[in-house]
């Protein structure tokens, strides 16, 4: 649990870096553009469980893809 915890943590100070290096770039306030990135994973969310699963047989995965470009 406590493990999980420290990822969550983790995971989320690299996101609030991330987008306060974007509120630098774009020059707005670091809560707009948080507001943003959240209502783009809520957008996100409602979309995959909108979407019908994809069969898994004879799909390409990116790797694959990118092998035979190579």
């Amino acid at each position: 649990m406590e493990e999980e915890k420290a990822n969550a943590n983790s995971e989320l100070r690299y996101i609030a870096l991330e987008l306060t290096k974007l509120s630098e770039k774009r020059k707005k306030p670091f809560k707009i553009v948080a507001a943003e990135y959240m209502l783009n994973v809520f957008e996100l969310e409602s979309m995959l469980r909108s979407a019908p699963p994809i069969p898994r047989t004879g799909r390409k995965t990116r790797h694959s893809i990118s092998e035979r470009e190579q």
